[in-house]
């Protein structure tokens, strides 16, 4: 990890200053996967040590969860309002990183949600009725989705410039681990990794 740290370290120092916060973003190419084997092929949202974006949003849909820490609240009048307006469906959709529903609600939901929310791969995570929510909702925004479909490569944000190089590090050394297992031969099938800043240069950490 330590050797992360310094090439983070020195993406940073290759990375022109911007006026804004620049995201750091991971690539890591992937060597004799074969991505028509749907079982080489995965969509996963995965825990990060740190934090990767303050702005990560998740909506709790149903008349029971609560949580105060979510960044939408949708009742189950509204949920069936969105059913008719696809418009504002996708805009939600959109706006929103993750959601979380009761439970008995996830079969009207794929049904009446499913072709906006499931290409985007934001499927609700189910509760029980009644639940409270805030905890699930403070680990998803914990989370990043991690994701190999066509192209044989991971691309995704593990945090800012303005975060420390170490917890960058830690982050980006926690998607190399988890890409690595489930992939059929490891490390083997790993053929390089990057990071980069928004506007920078790429720089080579393994």
């Amino acid at each position: 990890m330590e050797d992360f740290e310094d090439k983070i370290m020195k993406a940073k120092e290759k990375a022109s200053e911007r006026n804004f916060t620049q995201s750091v973003d991971l690539i890591v190419n992937l060597k004799n996967v074969d991505l028509n084997n749907p079982e080489n092929r995965f969509s996963e949202q995965v825990s990060m040590p740190y934090t990767v974006s303050e702005d990560t949003k998740v909506a709790v849909i149903g008349d029971t969860l609560e949580a105060d820490n979510a960044d939408m609240m949708i009742s189950q009048d509204e949920l069936e309002e969105l059913y008719d307006d696809m418009t504002r469906a996708k805009k939600i959709a959109d706006d929103i990183d993750h959601f979380i529903a009761e439970a008995p609600l996830m079969p009207d939901i794929g049904k009446n949600l499913g072709p906006v929310l499931g290409p985007r791969d934001k499927m609700p995570k189910p509760l029980p009725p009644g639940s409270d929510a805030s905890e699930k909702v403070e680990n998803l925004k914990q989370t990043i989705s991690v994701k190999v479909k066509e192209e044989p490569s991971v691309k995704c944000k593990i945090g800012n410039e303005a975060m420390p190089n170490e917890n960058l590090a830690n982050n980006a050394e926690t998607v190399v681990n988890f890409v690595k297992d489930n992939l059929p031969m490891g490390v083997h099938n790993i053929d390089s990794v990057y990071c980069k800043l928004t506007m920078g240069p790429v720089v080579e950490l393994m």
